[in-house]
């Protein structure tokens, strides 16, 4: 597509393809990034998405999965067996005539 400025942009949906990401993940980066903007992104916008991807490091990604960890723990839930959620699952679906 051509914004107004007549740039070619791109739908988060085209980078998340090139980069093997979520759509959401791209969003996301671009809403921290610029904030609250209609998400189509300018050439220039998208390498920095890019430079953002690659500044995460494996020890922050790392320390951000702990700290969901300890959450999780500390709201004591525990992961359910996969008999539990076929049983609920079962529970909840209705026969339809």
């Amino acid at each position: 597509m051509i914004n107004t400025k007549g740039e070619w942009i791109y739908t988060n949906a085209e980078i998340a393809y090139e980069l093997g990401l979520t759509p959401a993940t791209v969003n996301a980066i671009g809403k921290k990034l610029y904030g609250n903007k209609i998400p189509h992104w300018t050439i220039d916008e998208v390498q920095r998405i890019i430079e953002y991807i690659r500044s995460i490091t494996v020890e922050e990604d790392a320390k951000r999965l702990a700290l969901l960890h300890d959450a999780v723990v500390k709201a004591g839930y525990e992961k359910q067996d996969d008999e539990v959620i076929k049983e609920r699952a079962r529970k909840d679906l209705h026969n339809v005539p």
